[in-house]
């Protein structure tokens, strides 16, 4: 009997947390004071029920009242947490376990890369194998969008001012053989990007380095950074990537844009 009520108060407890956030999760959307009736309808939830959480919310002081209106808001208290997680938890903080298993796991380099002043600037880079030492040692260092995978990944967002003023400022310069720099080459290679969500380098920036990229996407559903697997060509052929490299890679990925916030799968 004992078991059996440990299990309904957790079940319980789990529910009333659920509700909570979709209360939470409602009000934040809404760019003004919300009625309590429309709030109930879109949380699906009677008005007792809603009213019950929101008094709970307001004793915290993350909620306010209108005393004109008698409608419902979120108190900046909630930006709080949010700035508290900002400082204690870096992206590379949360990254790093996952860059340090995707290295032992395939025996290649991983790297972080985000988007600074319209070029790739690298946060991490780990490299099991000393075949690139000198040219990968990179944390800090900035490289050309067009011509790496992470690169492609955050240029495939961009929107057409954004992309104009790259063009502009930084160009498309030629690093290899395989680099592209006709603009037309590069809007269709960065179509295939946006609709696999995986970017690739194919020694484009550096000769005999080849890499595959995916996304970090945050709560917005923007991406904010690209996590990327490079190694020589001959230890990165499309057997391995297809079979190996993109699923661990993406899985990897999906974790951590779900500690971002990101509802969705990379």
């Amino acid at each position: 009997m004992e078991n059996i009520a440990n299990t309904l108060n957790e079940k319980i407890t789990n529910q009333s947390s659920n509700k909570l956030l979709q209360i939470l999760e409602c009000l934040a959307k809404e760019r003004l004071p919300i009625q309590l009736q429309t709030l109930s309808t879109r949380v699906n939830m009677s008005q007792p029920t809603v009213l019950r959480y929101l008094k709970t919310l307001q004793k915290a002081n993350y909620v306010y009242q209108e005393s004109s209106t008698s409608r419902y808001a979120l108190t900046w208290k909630i930006c709080g947490l949010a700035d508290n997680i900002m400082s204690n938890l870096s992206l590379r903080s949360i990254t790093s376990p996952f860059i340090n298993n995707l290295v032992n796991k395939l025996n290649l380099g991983v790297c972080l890369v985000i988007e600074q002043d319209y070029q790739c600037a690298y946060l991490d880079c780990l490299d099991p194998t000393p075949a690139f030492a000198q040219t990968l040692n990179r944390v800090g260092k900035l490289a050309p969008m067009h011509a790496t995978g992470s690169g492609k990944l955050l240029l495939s967002q961009f929107t057409e001012t954004r992309f104009q003023e790259l063009l502009a400022k930084r160009g498309l310069e030629k690093f290899t053989e395989n680099t592209i720099t006709d603009e037309t080459a590069l809007r269709k290679e960065l179509q295939t990007v946006r609709e696999s969500k995986i970017g690739m380098d194919n020694q484009e920036c550096e000769p005999g380095l080849r890499c595959v990229s995916s996304p970090l996407i945050s709560y917005s559903g923007s991406y904010i950074a690209a996590i990327s697997v490079f190694g020589n060509v001959t230890d990165i052929d499309n057997e391995r990537i297809t079979r190996e490299i993109i699923p661990s890679l993406q899985q990897a990925t999906t974790t951590i844009s779900k500690r971002l916030g990101y509802d969705g799968a990379c």
